[in-house]
C-alpha cells in the first residue's frame, strides 16, 4: 500500500496506531481522569501534575501516578500502593473513555488499510485490560488484527512488533499524537505520522503531519 510520506509516495506494509486522540476522541476523557484523579489533600499540586500529563502523553499512566507522588510530592510509594492508584485512576478513566467516538477520518483510514490487506496494530500506553475494554465499547477492536496496550513501553513493543511480523522499519509507519509516540518510530527506524490531539506536540522532529488520516491516502 502507498502512502503519503515526506511529501511522497512510499510503500508500506504495517500501520500502528496509537489510540487515544488518534483513533477516538478520547483525549479529553483522559485528561479530565487525570485531574479527577489528584487528591483532594494534595490539589495544590493539580496544576503542575496536569502539565506533566500534557507533556507525556503516550505513556503509561502508572508512570504519571508514579511521577506524582515521587517527583512532585517526593514521596517513595510501594509497588502496591501504584497498583491501587492506578486502579482508582481507572474507576474514573474507563466510564469517561466508554463512548468515545471516532476522530473523524480515521475509521475511514484504517478501512481502507483493511481492503488493502494492510495488518493494522493498535499501540497504546493504556493498560491491556482497560485498553480492550475500550476498543470493544466503542466498536474499534473488530477492525485491528492485533491491539497492545501496556506495559512493556513503546519502543519495545514496537521493536517486538517488528520482528514478530518480518517487517522492515522504513515499510512501517506509526500514527501518533505525542512525543512518546514520536520517540517509539525513532528508536525502531519506522516512519512517524503525528495527528495533533490535545496532547503537547512532540518536541522531536516531525516530518509528516496531517489534520485527517484520509490525507495519507493518494
Amino acid at each position: 500500500m502507498d502512502l503519503l510520506l515526506e511529501n511522497s509516495l512510499k510503500p508500506i506494509d504495517l500501520l500502528v496506531f496509537d489510540c487515544d486522540g488518534v483513533l477516538l476522541e478520547s483525549m479529553a476523557a483522559k485528561i479530565e481522569a487525570f485531574r479527577q484523579w489528584v487528591p483532594e489533600a494534595h490539589a495544590a499540586q493539580r496544576a503542575a501534575f496536569m502539565e506533566i500529563v500534557m507533556a507525556g502523553f503516550g505513556t503509561a499512566r502508572t508512570q504519571h501516578i508514579r511521577s506524582f507522588y515521587q517527583d512532585l510530592l517526593g514521596q517513595s510509594v510501594s509497588e502496591q500502593f501504584l497498583v491501587d492508584e492506578v486502579a482508582r485512576f481507572a474507576e474514573i478513566c474507563e466510564p469517561l473513555c466508554a463512548q468515545a467516538d471516532w476522530r473523524v477520518g480515521s475509521r475511514e483510514f484504517v478501512l481502507a488499510c483493511r481492503e488493502a490487506g494492510i495488518p493494522r496494530y493498535v499501540l497504546s500506553g493504556t493498560p491491556q485490560q482497560a485498553l480492550e475494554a475500550m476498543m470493544e465499547s466503542t466498536g474499534a477492536a473488530g477492525l485491528f488484527d492485533v491491539i497492545i496496550g501496556s506495559p512493556p513501553a513503546k519502543p519495545e513493543s514496537l521493536t517486538r512488533i517488528l520482528a514478530e511480523t518480518g517487517t522492515p522499519a522504513h515499510r512501517c509507519v506509526f500514527v501518533g499524537d505525542a512525543e512518546a509516540d514520536r520517540a517509539a518510530a525513532e528508536h525502531v527506524g519506522a516512519h512517524f505520522v503525528y495527528f495533533p490531539s490535545e496532547a503537547n506536540r512532540p518536541t522531536g522532529e516531525v516530518v509528516t503531519e496531517v489534520s485527517d488520516l484520509r490525507q495519507l491516502l493518494n
